[in-house]
């Protein structure tokens, strides 16, 4: 599948209720509470959160790549990790506050990060400056897989990096699982996990296939 066109599939899901909520809001009129309204119960956000903390690994790591990767083929892949990644995390951020801009993919690529005091509270800059502070967003797990990567040499690098988006994002594909599991009743929510499902298993073929080369 086109990756460009998952990530306008991605946002347009999301966008439409955001909007939706939006509109109702600056009319009065009362939300919708059915399956349709696109309110998040604490099954959507135990999934957001989790889903979150798995991505900002994967997208430190794929950063770090962009540099030390050699294979040509991870290095692409990286780049692809990179980006889906970050507009992810900025659909996720907007879906748990719809009343802030919805993210979309042009965004993803343009937006400068901000950390600190300067950090603007949008979903876009909150997904962005997260992911560039891993001290304070990430469990022992992904600092440690961070800080492997940094130490690794030129020739074992594209081995633990291989290895570790394999695990993480085999890791990624059972929270979605287990959430689509859960007999969930948002249906704007489910339609997202159901795409990022989808990508999730290309990535793992695709890191499958590279694995494969890289020995």
């Amino acid at each position: 599948m086109d990756r460009r066109l998952v990530l306008v599939s991605l946002t347009a899901a999301v966008a439409a209720p955001v909007f939706a909520q939006q509109s109702n809001q600056s009319t009065g009129t009362p939300p919708n509470t059915t399956a349709r309204s696109g309110l998040l119960g604490p099954d959507e956000m135990q999934h957001i959160q989790q889903t979150l903390q798995l991505g900002i690994v994967a997208l430190e790591t794929s950063r770090i790549a962009l540099q030390k990767a050699r294979n040509d083929n991870l290095k692409q892949f990286a780049q692809f990790e990179t980006d889906e990644q970050t507009t992810l995390a900025q659909v996720l951020h907007t879906m748990m506050d719809p009343t802030a801009p919805a993210a979309t993919g042009a965004t993803a690529q343009r937006q400068p990060a901000q950390t600190g005091s300067s950090a603007s509270s949008t979903p876009t800059t909150a997904a962005s400056s997260a992911a560039r502070a891993p001290d304070s967003v990430l469990d022992t797990k992904g600092r440690e897989m961070i800080q492997k990567l940094q130490q690794a040499s030129e020739a074992e690098f594209d081995k633990i990096y291989l290895s570790g988006q394999i695990e993480g994002h085999r890791d990624l594909l059972q929270v979605q699982e287990q959430y689509l599991s859960s007999n969930p009743q948002n249906i704007n929510h489910v339609n997202v996990v159901k795409l990022a499902r989808g990508q999730i298993k290309e990535h793992i073929a695709l890191l499958t296939n590279i694995q494969n080369v890289v020995r």
